[in-house]
Formats: structure tokens, sequence, C-alpha cells
């Protein structure tokens, strides 16, 4: 769900009163935060602050002499944004504001002291001023508010401390304060061995330590995850970044397979990098095989591995090799001509060898890879295509794709096409998908920025195939049903099932 859709539904909720609503969105604190609150609130106070401007508006007309155009189009500007923004139904209210300082009431210290190290000010001041806090009575730290609204923060405390961090005394401040890692990294450079070592072991999130291996590696940090682990510590990392973290971690080993001048600078006495690497296969695949995505058979994923994929080809290796193990799809690879890989991916490890054996060369002739298929009339439900979509050359029967995919849909099978895109930002237009537009089809398309690919979208893509397919549109009536018979507590009692 967006951010836009989350802030609209919580506004919706808080608008009908249904606070049963309200308060299980706020449970889930990585989906509705300071944020949405803010945004949803600002929302239902739109009311108030248009009947505000209109009373300026005519204080204004009123005024004796020459009315000052500029402050009155402003006023009206200002009038006129919030009234496209006012919702139909629902205002700020007091019992409102009450519910809201109840959610400020279970912030935890750490989650002030979050807020106050790496957020502005200016949303809390905004919070403020529509709920009308107490700062002793609804905060765990009775110094927060003030220190949002320009107080300095108590001697001693992390954020009095932290306000100081520099490369130059990093080393020093770590090792005596426990500061989170978020406002470390920017001096990640500066950390000695030791540092790295005291980090993780104070580090409790697992999380964390994963998702920032790469600045915090060291023989003391691998102990640090491969005990979590053992321990069975759990992992939440979005499905797609395990395996961004998974690849990462095994092309590290490769690079370099073990530390150098650890206990001494012989290689055999060397320790391994990221030791802990073998624990995090099995929690792949189990989420691997928890994955459903309802494609009818058969499908073939096609992946671009031509020259003109550049950074990304490692990741849309990644999920061509995830989708064919998901969907038990053929998997081919296209660049100036049509090949396979050496395996079909259906485990993790074989999923990671196909991305980190895979290179980009060549031209691109994506109709290489559909046309064997044409010319074998062989009938094909759904072709997922990975692609930057810079189609530059024709097939050796002499086509480009969209046209070649036409004479397909025509003359084998109506298949259905998905493009998931590396394309230069959200807003760009990809030049098969055009093309194909052109000749009448509409394909489902999921973008992705290739100068910066996010594999942790992955979990949106597998979202977007889903939504395409029978089974979902059957999901979506049988959780109606549910939420019309039992309401959401039957929701929560299924989520806690399996746990």
């Amino acid at each position: 769900m967006s951010v836009g859709s989350r802030i609209r539904a919580l506004a919706a909720a808080w608008a009908r009163h249904d606070h049963t609503l309200a308060d299980t969105f706020l449970q889930d604190s990585s989906k509705f935060g300071l944020v949405e609150i803010l945004k949803a609130l600002t929302l239902l106070d739109s009311g108030r602050k248009v009947r505000e401007c209109e009373k300026k508006m005519k204080r204004l007309e009123l005024q004796p002499g020459k009315t000052k155009k500029k402050a009155m189009g402003k006023v009206k500007s200002n009038k006129d944004n919030l009234s496209a923004i006012k919702p139909p139904l629902g205002s700020m209210s007091g019992a409102l504001a009450r519910h809201v300082r109840r959610w400020v009431s279970r912030l935890t210290a750490e989650q002030l002291e979050f807020y106050a190290l790496f957020f502005p000010p200016e949303p809390w001041k905004r919070l403020a001023d529509l709920c009308h806090f107490n700062p002793k009575k609804d905060f765990k730290l009775p110094w927060f508010l003030p220190y949002c609204f320009g107080s300095v923060a108590p001697a001693g405390s992390m954020v009095r401390n932290c306000g100081h961090l520099t490369k130059e005394n990093v080393n020093e401040l770590v090792m005596t304060f426990d500061i989170p890692y978020a406002h470390i990294k920017p001096h990640k450079d500066s950390l000695t061995e030791e540092t790295k070592a005291r980090i993780a072991l104070y580090t409790t999130d697992l999380d964390t330590l994963l998702w920032n291996y790469e600045d915090l590696a060291c023989p003391a940090t691998d102990k640090v995850i491969h005990d979590l682990l053992t321990s069975r510590s759990k992992v939440n990392l979005p499905y797609g970044k395990l395996m961004e973290r998974l690849l990462t971690l095994k092309m590290m080993r490769q690079g370099s397979h073990r530390y150098q001048g650890t206990s001494n600078d012989q290689e055999e006495d060397a320790p391994e990098k990221a030791s802990f690497f073998d624990l995090l296969i099995p929690l792949a695949e189990k989420r691997l095989h928890e994955i459903s995505v309802p494609l009818e058979p058969p499908v073939v994923v096609i992946g671009d591995a031509s020259s003109s994929m550049g950074v990304a080809i490692r990741t849309s290796t990644i999920i061509a090799s995830l989708l064919t193990a998901l969907t038990s799809a053929k998997l081919v690879f296209f660049n100036g001509s049509n090949f396979e890989p050496d395996v079909l991916p259906e485990t993790i490890p074989q999923v990671l060898d196909v991305a980190t054996t895979v290179r980009a060369s060549g031209c691109t002739a994506p109709a290489a890879s559909l046309q064997p298929f044409y010319d074998r009339k062989e009938v094909v439900k759904t072709f997922i295509i990975v692609t930057d979509e810079e189609e530059n050359t024709n097939s050796q029967g002499g086509y480009r794709f969209a046209p070649l995919f036409k004479k397909y849909s025509e003359e084998v099978y109506p298949a259905k096409m998905v493009f998931v895109s590396f394309l230069r930002g959200q807003h760009a237009e990809g030049q098969m998908v055009n093309a194909l537009k052109l000749q009448g089809f509409d394909p489902l398309q999921f973008k992705l920025d290739s100068p910066r690919p996010d594999l942790t979208k992955l979990d949106n893509l597998l979202g977007l195939l889903s939504m395409g397919s029978k089974s979902f549109d059957e999901q979506v009536t049988e959780m109606e049903e549910l939420l019309t018979q039992k309401g959401l507590e039957a929701i929560n009692i299924q989520d806690e099932d399996k746990k």
C-alpha cells in the first residue's frame, strides 16, 4: 500500500469514528508512524483551516484603502489548496487528539531518542499544535517536546552526545555510548575493528547487522551474527532484501574469501568472511517455499544479459532466477542471441549461482529469446521479461520484439506479457513497452531504477504478479466476507496463528 493510501485509510477510519480500525493500523509502526498520523490529521483539520482562510479574506476586504493583492492572493491560494484536500466527512476534534496522545504515550524512550536524532523537529511541532501535548505527561522523555521547540537535550543523553559526532571522535564515543548504527553510518570509513566489534555486540537487532554487514564486517561481527542465528533469532528482512544480502555475501566471499591481517598475515590462519552465510540459506529456502505466485503454466522468464544492463545485471538475473524457481518456469537469456543457463534454478544456491555467473555482454536483441517459441509454435501462457528495454538489434529471423510478439499472439497463443523494466526513473517510458502498446497490447509493467536497482521491491513485484491471477480475486472475496462477518479481530487472530 502506498504512503498516500495509508494516509487516506487512517483519515477515513478516524472520520467515521472507527477507532478499532485506526488502532489496528497504528499497531503496525512500520507502516503507520509520525508521517502518516500527521498527514491524516492535516486532512481532517483542513476544514477548519479553510474557514480560517475565509475569515482572513473577509478581514482583508474590509480593510480601509486598497486591498493588498499579494496578501489576498496568498490567502486565496492557501484556501484553494486546503479545499482540494478537504474530506467530505470528519474533522479534527478533542476526542481524536486524545487518541493521538495515547499513541504518543506508547512510544518508548528509545523511539523518542531515535526521532530526536534522525527526524526534523517540525513535524512534532505541527502535531503538538494540533493535539496540545503535555510534555511531561504524554512523553516517556519529558525533555523531548521542549527539545523539538529548540531547547537543549540534557547533559549525558545520547542526543546531546551524538550531536557532536565526527569522524575524529566516533570511535571514542562508540566505546562509551550504545549509539544506534544509523547515526554512526556517515562515519563508517573511520571505524576501527574494535569499534565494529562493540557495535555488533550492543546491536541486538539481527536485521540491522545483516543490512549493514559490509560496513561492520570483521571476525567479531561474524561471531555475533552466527550466535544470533544459532540461537534462532528471527530475520525479518523483506524477502527481496534477504536475497540481496545473500548475493552480496556470496560475492564478498568469492572476491576475498578470508580476512587478512586478523590474527596474522598468513591466509591459512585468517578466518572466513561471512562465516554465517550457510545459516541464512535454509531461512531463504523456507521463505521461498512460502511464497505463492499463482501464474497459469507454462511460464517463460526472459532475462536481459546485454551489455546495456550494466550495474543492473546482478539484480535482474536474481529476479529472473527467483521468478523461475517460484513459477516453475523455463529460463532463457538474450544479448545478441538466445541462450539458456547451465542450471535451471530451483533452489536458493542455484539462484545465487545463476546470478553470479551470467555476465552482461553484447548487443540487445530480445526477440532472439521469443523467436524459438514462435518457431516451435510452443504455447506459453505468460512471458515475464526482465530488461532495460533498450532494444537495438533484430533477431536472426529479422524481427523486433513487438512485431514478433504480435505474430506469436495471433498464430500461437494470446499470452500474457509482464515487464520488469530497469529504467532511469519511475516516470521514464520504456521503448519495448511503448512498441507493444502501439501494436494494441497492454503489458503489465513493474519499474526499477536502473542506476540503483533495489531488490527490496521484489515483494511488491510478487504482489503485482499475484494480483493478476484468479486466485487473488478469490482471496479478496474471502477477505471481504471475513471482515463483514467477524471484523478486524478475525484478521489479527489469523496473523497470530501464522507466527
